[in-house]
């Protein structure tokens, strides 16, 4: 799991009207995984299914509870970078609030390159500040040195820690 269901398993329950989950499958396994989504009573936002939206593979589908106004957002992101797949690898598995099971979540470094990588301003801050004890500070780094983005990571180093000298690259 990814997104905003994922920061409610790490410390951060906000509102969403969607969930988005990273998965590693075969090119040919997707009509599997969408039959099986739509046969739980999703349906696909775009025929064909799978998008690409600047290299990354994904495929949206919704869900409209009777009682609801507006439709659930389902996303799946296909992992396809070595490190998408480095963070499936390192998922754990958590509770989200107000359940009984636990789903596997990507750990809180690899959730901040992801929203990095997205460039969703959103909660990245608050993903360093509510978590740090989980956080391997030197892998993100690294992670964050190859992916580009140090000066994303420095600014919300700043926000996150005010006053603490950050990360040098």
């Amino acid at each position: 799991m990814i997104g905003g269901l994922a920061l409610s398993a790490w410390n951060h329950a906000r509102y969403t009207r969607d969930a988005d989950v990273l998965v590693a499958i075969m090119p040919e396994q997707i009509a599997e995984l969408v039959a099986a989504v739509v046969n739980a009573g999703f349906q696909p936002r775009h025929e064909p299914p799978l998008r690409m939206i600047d290299g990354q593979g994904i495929l949206q589908f919704t869900f409209q509870p009777a009682d609801a106004l507006m439709p659930f957002q389902f996303d799946v992101l296909l992992a396809t970078t070595p490190f998408q797949q480095e963070a499936l690898a390192r998922a754990v598995p958590r509770r989200l609030p107000n359940s009984d099971g636990h789903v596997a979540v990507v750990r809180p470094d690899d959730l901040v390159v992801i929203k990095l990588l997205a460039g969703r301003i959103i909660d990245r801050a608050m993903i360093l500040r509510e978590n740090r004890s989980d956080i391997d500070f030197e892998r993100l780094q690294r992670v964050i040195l190859a992916q580009g983005l140090m000066d994303d990571y420095c600014a919300i180093w700043a926000d996150a820690y005010p006053g603490e000298p950050g990360p040098v690259a």
